[in-house]
C-alpha cells in the first residue's frame, strides 16, 4: 500500500502508526519513506535516523553492498527503510527513487519474508521518480492523506490524476485519510470532495497534543496511547488495509476531477455524481507522462539525426589546442569518439586525431542522484594537471535533466585559471534539438574569442562552417585551402575544421570569408559571424562545379587585384573538366537519371554535371517536408525537367517501374533497387570533387543492375 498526500500533511506519522498496528495484528510489514527527509520510521526505530539508501549506495562499492545494511528491524520487528535524496538544489530526488527501488530489487527485498509493504511517498512531486510506487509492481493500492486545506486536497486530487495514467481502468484507490489541521468546517470540504471523487473516507484523525509528546519520545502514539480515539482511527485503517488483502474488490478506480471542478469544491459546492472531462484535453497534471511536442526541435523540421550534444562536441574538437569534456556518462563521450576517429582512420588520417580531444565526466546514476558538480570540477583540475589550458565543456541530456549548475562551477575554476580558456556549451543532450543545433551553438561559444580590435590583412581568407564533422583526410583535405593557394592567397582561419583558438581569435584578420557550403548550419553560422565578430560573409559558398568556379575566381581576381592570375588559374581548372567530362561522356550520354531529393537544396552542381555528360534527367521528386529557399521550378524551370512534390519511396519504386530510368540518384540513403543507383551529397569544393562524382556514374555502368547475390534465381 502507498501513502500518497501534500508534504508537510503528516504522512510519515500516519504511516509509522499503521506500521505498528498491522505488526499488532500479526503482520509482516516493510515500512520505505520515499521522501528526502528520510524520517519516515524514526518513531518506528527509537527517534533514531537510518543510513539511506542513496547516502549507502553513493560509499559503498555494488560489490560490497548488503540489504541488512539498508534494512533495520524496529518496533515489533517492522522492517524499515528509508530512500533519502539528495542535497537540496542538487541533482534529482526523483531519480534516487528509481534508484532506491533498484537497488532494493537488486539486493533481494522481494524475497524477504513480507505480508504488508508500506510506502510514504511525497505526493506533490509529480515526476516519475515519485511515481514509481504508484506502478502496479509496487502498489496494490494507494491511500490518500489529505487536511481541509485546499492546497491539500488539490494535491490528493493530483495524485488521483497520476494513478489514472497508470491503472489501465484497475481500481487501485483504497480511500482517503483525514489528517484533521483543526480547521473551522474541516470535514466539510474533504466530505464534499470525497463525495465527488467517490471514495470513502477510510478514518478521521483528530488534531491532538499526543502525536508532539508521542514524537519527543521516539515512538508512535499508537505505541504509547493504545487507548486514544487517535489510536483507534489508525486501527480503523489497519483493518481496512486487511480487508483489502482478503478481497480486492474493495479498492476503487481513480476518478480525479477537472479544474473547473475543484473549483467548485472549494467554493463550497457539491459536484457529487458528476463524471471528470478528459483530463488529457484539459492540460491534465500527468505524473511520469509528458504530452509529446507539436513540433520537434529540429533545424530542418525532419527527424532528429543526432542530439545537440554530438554536433556541440564535433564542433569543439575541431580546435586542436583545447580538450573537451563531455559532462554526461561515459558512453556518450565513448560513441562521439569511436565514430568520429573510426570515419578519421579510413579516410587516412592516422595523426592528431580529433577525437583524443574529447574527455568525460563519466557520470553514473549515483552522479544523477547527487549531481555531478564534483566529478566535473574534479576532471578539470585533473586535466589541468596533465598540462591542458583550453576548456570546452559540452552538458548532456543527464546534466541537464538533473539541473546541474555547469557554469557556476567553471565560473569558480576560471576565477582561479583567469590565463586559461573555458567555455560551456549547455547543449544538454537532444534536449535543446538536432546536431546542427549544437553544432552551432560550439560556433557561438567559440567566438566569444575573437578580438574585434583586428583589422584584415591583404590576400588573406576565412572558410567558416566548413561542416565535415569526420574529417575526409588526404587530397580531399586540402581541397578548400587549395582553390585559394593556387592565387597566392593565405587561409587565415578554417574555422570549426581544424583551428586553434589564436586563430580564432585572429578571424578578423581575414580580407574576404566564405562559407564552405550553404546548408542551414552554415548559414545560421554564418548569421553569427556577421553579428559577433563584425564579419561581412560572401553570398556564395565555396564553389561546386564549373559555373560556380568561374563566378569564384571573378569575385576573389576583383577583391584582391589579381583579375589576371585568377582567370589562367580558371582556364587550367576549365580545360581539366571539359576533359575528363568528355571521356565520361562515352558511357552516360543518353542515359535516363531519375532523382529523388528529399533534403538537398542545392543542386546546381548536380545537374550541371549530369548535362555535361549527356544524360538526361526525366523527373526530380522531392520529399514531402523540403524546404527550398526558391521553388526549383522557378530556379531549373528552363531546363524542361518534371519537378514532383511530396515525393515518397512508394511513388519513387512506382516511377522506377513505370519510368525505367537507367540511374538513380537519391540522397536519402535509399540505395537498395532494383535499378542502378547511388547516392550524392555536395562534394568538395571546386572542380575536383565534381569529377570524382561523375566517374562514379560512369563506373557505376560497368556492374550489373543487380548484384549476382541479390539476383532471384
Amino acid at each position: 500500500m502507498a501513502m500518497y498526500g501534500k508534504g508537510g500533511i503528516g504522512k510519515s506519522t500516519v504511516s509509522a502508526n499503521i506500521s505498528y498496528l498491522l505488526a499488532g495484528l500479526g503482520e509482516k510489514v516493510l515500512q520505505i519513506g520515499c521522501d528526502p527527509k528520510h524520517d519516515s520510521t524514526r518513531l518506528l526505530l527509537d527517534g533514531k535516523e537510518q543510513t539511506t539508501v542513496l547516502d549507502y549506495i553513493r560509499r559503498t562499492a555494488p560489490y560490497d553492498r548488503r540489504l541488512e545494511d539498508i534494512v533495520l528491524n524496529g518496533v515489533r520487528g517492522i522492517r524499515c527503510v528509508e530512500a533519502g535524496g539528495p542535497e537540496p538544489g542538487i541533482g534529482c530526488a526523483g531519480r534516487g527513487i528509481l534508484s532506491t527501488f533498484d537497488t532494493l530489487k537488486n539486493l533481494g527485498i522481494d524475497e524477504m519474508d513480507l505480508s504488508v509493504k508500506l510506502y510514504d511517498v511525497l505526493g506533490d512531486v509529480v515526476c516519475g521518480g515519485f511515481a514509481v510506487p504508484l506502478r502496479n509492481e509496487y502498489a496494490d493500492g494507494v491511500y490518500l492523506v489529505t487536511s481541509g486545506e485546499f492546497m491539500s486536497v488539490y494535491a490528493a486530487n493530483n495524485i488521483l490524476k497520476g494513478i489514472r495514467n497508470f491503472d489501465k481502468g484497475i481500481p487501485r484507490v483504497a480511500g482517503i485519510i483525514l489528517n484533521c489541521r483543526g480547521m473551522e468546517n474541516e470535514s466539510d470540504i474533504v466530505e464534499r470532495f470525497a463525495e465527488a471523487v467517490g471514495l470513502p473516507i477510510v478514518a478521521r484523525v483528530p488534531r491532538s497534543g499526543l502525536f508532539a509528546l508521542a514524537e519527543s519520545a521516539g515512538r508512535t502514539l499508537a505505541e504509547l496511547y493504545p487507548d486514544s480515539d487517535e489510536a483507534k482511527e489508525f486501527g480503523k485503517v489497519a483493518a481496512h488495509i486487511l480487508g483489502i488483502k482478503e478481497d480486492r474488490k474493495r479498492l476503487l478506480e481513480s476518478r480525479p476531477l477537472d479544474d473547473a471542478q475543484m473549483g467548485r469544491i472549494a467554493k463550497g459546492e457539491r459536484v457529487a455524481g458528476e463524471p471528470a472531462g478528459d483530463l488529457s484535453e484539459q492540460g491534465a497534471c500527468r505524473i511520469c507522462m509528458r504530452r509529446p511536442s507539436e513540433k520537434k526541435v529540429s533545424a530542418e523540421n525532419r527527424i532528429v539525426p543526432s542530439c545537440a550534444t554530438a554536433g556541440a562536441v564535433y564542433g569543439c574538437i575541431s580546435v586542436s589546442d583545447a580538450v573537451t569534456i563531455v559532462h554526461g556518462p561515459r558512453s556518450c563521450a565513448h560513441i562521439m569518439s569511436a565514430l568520429k576517429s573510426i570515419a578519421e582512420i579510413k579516410r587516412g588520417d592516422r595523426t592528431d586525431l580529433q577525437s583524443a580531444r574529447i574527455r568525460s565526466t563519466e557520470m553514473d546514476d549515483t552522479v544523477s542522484v547527487f549531481g555531478g558538480a564534483g566529478s566535473l570540477e574534479q576532471r578539470i583540475r585533473d586535466l589541468i594537471l596533465e598540462g591542458h589550458k583550453n576548456f570546452f565543456v559540452v552538458t548532456s541530456c543527464v546534466s541537464g535533466i538533473i539541473g546541474d549548475n555547469t557554469i557556476d562551477v567553471v565560473n569558480a575554476i576560471s576565477n582561479e585559471h583567469p590565463e586559461m580558456y573555458f567555455r560551456v556549451i549547455e547543449a544538454d543532450g537532444n534536449i535543446t534539438g538536432d546536431m546542427g543545433n549544437g553544432y552551432v551553438a560550439s560556433a557561438d561559444a567559440m567566438l566569444d574569442a575573437v578580438d574585434r580590435s583586428l583589422c584584415p590583412e591583404n590576400m588573406t581568407v576565412n572558410i567558416i562552417a566548413e561542416r565535415y564533422l569526420f574529417r575526409r583526410g588526404g587530397d580531399s583535405d586540402l581541397r578548400a585551402p587549395g582553390l585559394f593557394s593556387e592565387l597566392g592567397i593565405r587561409v587565415n582561419c578554417r574555422f570549426m575544421y581544424d583551428t586553434t583558438l589564436d586563430s580564432i581569435k585572429g578571424l578578423r584578420l581575414g580580407k574576404m570569408t566564405f562559407m564552405a557550403s550553404n546548408d542551414t548550419e552554415a548559414k545560421r553560422i554564418a548569421d553569427l559571424v556577421k553579428t559577433r565578430a563584425d564579419i561581412r560573409i560572401e553570398e556564395e559558398p565555396l564553389p561546386v562545379g564549373l559555373g560556380a568556379y568561374r563566378r569564384f575566381h571573378e569575385r576573389v581576381g576583383r577583391a584582391f587585384g589579381i583579375e589576371g592570375i585568377a582567370k589562367d588559374v580558371y582556364l587550367r581548372g576549365e580545360r581539366r573538366y571539359l576533359s575528363e567530362t568528355e571521356r565520361l561522356r562515352k558511357k552516360l550520354e543518353g542515359k535516363r537519371v531519375l532523382i529523388e531529393n528529399r533534403y538537398t537544396a542545392d543542386m546546381d552542381w548536380l545537374l550541371e554535371l549530369l548535362s555535361d555528360l549527356g544524360t538526361t534527367v526525366i523527373k526530380i521528386g522531392m520529399g514531402p517536408r523540403h524546404m527550398w529557399k526558391q521553388h526549383p521550378e522557378l530556379r531549373y524551370g528552363e531546363m524542361g525537367i518534371p519537378f514532383a512534390q511530396d515525393y515518397s519511396v512508394g511513388t519513387l519504386i512506382s516511377d522506377i517501374s513505370e519510368l525505367e530510368p537507367d540511374i538513380v540518384l537519391t540522397d536519402s540513403g535509399l540505395t537498395s533497387l532494383d535499378v542502378r543507383s547511388i547516392g550524392y551529397i555536395r562534394p568538395d569544393p571546386g572542380i575536383e570533387g565534381v569529377l570524382e562524382y561523375g566517374r562514379r556514374l560512369a563506373n557505376l555502368m560497368s556492374v550489373p543492375v543487380v548484384e549476382g547475390w541479390r539476383r532471384r534465381s
